[in-house]
Order: C-alpha cells, then sequence, then structure tokens
C-alpha cells in the first residue's frame, strides 16, 4: 500500500526509525502502525488491518507502540487490549 502522509517507523531488520513520506510503498510489517496515522492510501484510519473488525496481537501491539504505551512483549491479547486507549 502507498504511504498518503509523512510518518515515522522502525522497519523489520533495521534499529533506527524510517521516515516514509506521500507515495511511498509501506513494508507490510509497517502498515498497522501507518493506519494508526491514518498515513495509507485508501485507509479508514483505524488499527483492524484486515477490516474483519478484531485486532490481531500484532495489531494491538503496533497501535500501543504507535501511541507509546509501553507493554509486556510476551503478555496475553486480552491485557494488550487493556492498554489500548477506546477513542
Amino acid at each position: 500500500m502507498k504511504v498518503t502522509k509523512p510518518f515515522d517507523a522502525v522497519p523489520n531488520g533495521e534499529i533506527y526509525p524510517v521516515t516514509y513520506q506521500p507515495g511511498d510503498e509501506c513494508p507490510p510489517e509497517l502498515e498497522a502502525t501507518a493506519r494508526y496515522y491514518d498515513a495509507l492510501e485508501g485507509d479508514d484510519g483505524g488499527p483492524d488491518a484486515n477490516g474483519d473488525g478484531k485486532l490481531t496481537v500484532p495489531e494491538i501491539k503496533a497501535a500501543l507502540t504507535a501511541k507509546g504505551i509501553a507493554f509486556d512483549p510476551t503478555a496475553k491479547k486480552a491485557d494488550l487490549l487493556a492498554l489500548l486507549p477506546k477513542d
């Protein structure tokens, strides 16, 4: 998917953030983060990457990371969902 506005993220295998600009291709592992920032072409802005109405653990973790919320990487889905603000 294409990026529609700038956002910073750390792609797999990297240790420093990369700034993605409009028109850049968004790596699949960063799509949830780009959705959080409403930065994907044709996206509705929610963290639900596949649109099934249910967040996956990676989607929840990406949304928490994007919001700057610390979490235990081994936490269960219910515990991660409890940390996610309902906005």
